[in-house]
């Protein structure tokens, strides 16, 4: 299978690509400079220590950027905050498969 980090001209951002001090690597090598563990993390926050919390906000939300489009095909399923979302997705005829997680959503 194909996967989205082998499209030509994919870059990878290691946090926010709208960030100060973002990096630019070229994908998919660039999927080593991710730093998985804050990317991941349930919380981004830290009062103890709010340089951290900052800079950890932006590493959270490290991206991928594609030129031009994503194709449909590479879309494999939608992650919603709430059933009802997921209610109303079915309801236009999408039968990607649906997970409800409203952590993603800071909820």
């Amino acid at each position: 299978m194909y996967k989205i980090v082998n499209i030509k001209g994919a870059i990878i951002a290691d946090r926010n690509a709208s960030s100060d001090y973002v990096r630019f690597y070229p994908s998919p090598e660039g999927i080593v400079n991710i730093d998985k563990d804050l990317v991941f993390a349930e919380y981004w926050t830290h009062p103890e220590d709010l340089i951290f919390e900052w800079k950890h906000k932006s590493i959270k939300c490290a991206e991928i950027l594609i030129p031009d489009r994503v194709d449909p095909e590479f879309i494999e399923g939608l992650y919603v905050s709430e059933a009802k979302t997921r209610n109303i997705i079915r309801k236009m005829g999408i039968l990607l498969p649906i997970e409800v997680n409203p952590c993603l959503f800071f909820r």
